[in-house]
């Protein structure tokens, strides 16, 4: 599958809620445990993943489940009796299916980006929850020329046929994503809370990423922001703080992973970006990315005619 020229999104099959039989269904017998996520600040359950012959379960009691196959990009997902719908698509499509990709041949980082659409460029702000990654994507959305990504997600391959010219291309793919705005944030730009979450749509063309920008905000820093440019050695780690993976306890596909994430570090230039947090030096903020990436990466992002 890493091989194929193109990646359309996966099939998703919202099938019935789980039965009293699907509720149990980690107890079946012959069942492979994987991993078990610990619950999140949003969750009271934890997340077990487990195999059952040639397909891998996600199971979340009071939340559901997602049963596939490693040899198909398509999903059959089951709600937990009573649970919120809203939520457990939320859940499937922005915790679950980015963990999945990487199975399926494609990494995922934990990123928000945003397009120059003139040129398709793409510029990808990563780090840890609560980093500043939504606001400071949409935030640059609103300038000229650019237009929001992804939010949350960024999934992208390795194209081996280009090393030899270029080094290892990065190209970008398609994931179910929508833009949110936390309430602060939603406020500051003035955006509605129907308008704060959007769906995303994947762009015509060929978007190329062009950087990365790893954040760090700091409420005590003077200057609105400091750039440093990170060697692959120094941004690797980072990268892989940040990296979406079902299990570690899976040799052939975290292989693959540690391979993409070290191709990406020598393919684009990845910055650490330490900024003042503080809605009131935004505009500064996003004025000085935008210097930044046309004085470091030769990005200059024009409207187009």
């Amino acid at each position: 599958m890493r091989d194929a020229a193109s990646w359309a999104l996966p099939d998703i099959d919202w099938g019935t809620p789980l039965d009293a039989a699907g509720t149990s269904q980690r107890e079946r017998p012959g069942t492979e445990p994987l991993v078990t996520w610990p619950p999140t600040e949003f969750d009271t359950t934890a997340t077990d993943c487990f195999r059952q012959g040639d397909q891998i379960w996600i199971w979340q009691p009071l939340v559901g489940a997602v049963r596939f196959s490693l040899y198909e990009r398509r999903l059959s997902a089951f709600i937990w009796p009573g649970a919120d719908a809203a939520w457990f698509r939320q859940v499937v499509t922005r915790s679950w299916l980015p963990a999945i990709y990487p199975l399926w041949g494609r990494q995922v980082l934990h990123a928000s980006a945003v397009m120059c659409k003139a040129i398709a460029a793409t510029v990808a702000f990563t780090g840890p929850t609560h980093a500043g990654k939504s606001t400071t994507a949409f935030g640059m959305s609103r300038r000229a020329g650019w237009r929001l990504l992804g939010d949350d997600t960024l999934a992208f391959s390795i194209s081996p046929d280009r090393a030899a010219a270029q080094g290892a291309a990065v190209q970008l793919h398609p994931i179910p994503n929508e833009s949110r705005l936390r309430p602060a944030s939603a406020g500051f730009y003035g955006v509605s809370d129907a308008d704060a979450e959007q769906t995303l749509e994947w762009p015509g063309g060929n978007p190329r990423l062009r950087a990365v920008y790893v954040l760090e905000g700091d409420d005590t820093l003077v200057r609105t922001a400091a750039f440093e440019r990170l060697r692959a050695a120094d941004s690797l780690p980072l990268l892989l703080q940040q990296a979406y993976a079902l299990s570690f306890g899976m040799p052939k596909y975290n292989q693959q992973l540690m391979k993409d994430y070290l191709a990406l570090s020598a393919a684009v230039p990845i910055f650490r970006l330490r900024y003042r947090r503080s809605f009131d030096v935004a505009d500064e903020l996003f004025a000085q990315v935008e210097a930044h990436l046309a004085a470091e990466a030769g990005v200059t992002c024009t409207t187009i005619p």
